[in-house]
């Protein structure tokens, strides 16, 4: 029997990757973190909110992880339910081993220390589930610029750690991905010249069906940029992950349905956006706007009418990102 086109579940997805669901809201299959645990360190890709931090540590207990060995908390972007509890994470983590350090951008950094804004902002999108933010001291972080030319090729991209598992080399690259945000970067890992996994986090949409390779914009105010959006979507389309994980939520798996996954994103956003300028132009309100494109959505998740606590407020911030980005509304 194949593999599966999409995992939802908890647990390893390869020799030494973990999919960790994080139960945002209370729920499963909403939130994703993952854990690389390797012979000599352990590597963490975003933590979730600080009410999420309980459930990705208790994963790491279960699984015997040592924290001792962790050496990274990579991020994909500030955005308080990816690594607004990355101050918790890592003081944790710290006790552990204090060498363990941020693996981010600049932009992150200023941005995971400059959150009240953001967390207001968030507040209307998911109220009570925001958690607290709180700042990060200045030691903890070890700055990176993501690579920006990783679409020409695998040998082109730059490889930022090696670590061995089992006996095999795998590389670590961090490559630079903005239009969901402007800090956005997605870390992958090499074996063999062959790109095992990506973590895409919001870069090409969200990933809210459990059985069927479609996704959801993420074009959520007030940092999206269509057009770096579509440019980064266009860059990731040259390289060929055998796994890819999403933020929301789980992994996707095999080349070519990747490959075919991220060109029907590319369509339905291009679609999504014109729908937005139709709509728009019956009438300038924005309840119209939405109402007008809520079955637009309908058949791209399996989570409508299933109690998701703030899907419906998700689509309407994408549906305001969108109208920002074409300056139909501003901050």
């Amino acid at each position: 029997m194949g593999q599966k086109i999409i995992t939802t579940k908890t647990g390893k997805i390869n020799e030494y990757i973990h999919h960790v669901d994080l139960r945002e809201f209370g729920r499963s299959n909403i939130l994703s973190s993952f854990i690389a645990e390797f012979d000599d360190c352990i590597l963490f890709l975003d933590c979730g909110g600080s009410l999420e931090i309980k459930n990705l540590l208790g994963y790491a207990k279960k699984e015997n992880i040592n924290l001792n060995k962790v050496k990274y908390l990579i991020t994909t972007h500030h955005h308080f339910d990816h690594c607004g509890g990355m101050w918790k994470l890592y003081e944790k983590v710290k006790r552990y081993n204090p060498e363990v350090r941020i693996l981010t951008n600049e932009k992150t950094k200023e941005l995971l220390n400059d959150y009240e804004f953001h967390l207001n902002r968030a507040k209307r999108t998911f109220g009570k589930f925001i958690g607290k933010m709180k700042p990060i001291e200045e030691k903890a972080f070890k700055l990176i610029q993501p690579d920006d030319n990783f679409e020409h090729g695998i040998n082109s991209i730059e490889i930022l750690n090696t670590f061995e598992s089992n006996g095999s080399e795998i590389k670590l690259a961090i490559i630079k991905s903005p239009g969901h945000t402007p800090d956005h970067q997605c870390p992958l890992f090499i074996k063999n010249k062959e790109i095992e996994f990506i973590f895409y986090g919001e870069a090409v949409g969200t990933l809210y069906h459990s059985t069927k390779p479609i996704t959801m914009p993420t074009s959520m105010p007030i940092f999206f940029e269509y057009e770096y959006y579509m440019k980064t979507l266009q860059k990731l389309k040259k390289i060929f992950p055998q796994k890819a994980g999403f933020g929301h939520f789980g992994v996707m798996n095999g080349k070519k349905i990747l490959q075919e996954t991220l060109a029907e994103h590319e369509s339905f956003m291009q679609e999504f956006r014109n729908k937005i300028m139709q709509f728009y132009e019956e009438k300038p309100e924005t309840s119209h706007v939405y109402n007008r494109i809520l079955p637009f959505f309908t058949n791209r998740t399996d989570m409508l009418g299933r109690g998701h606590p703030v899907l419906e407020n998700l689509i309407l911030a994408v549906v305001y990102g969108m109208m920002m980005d074409l300056g139909y509304r501003k901050v």
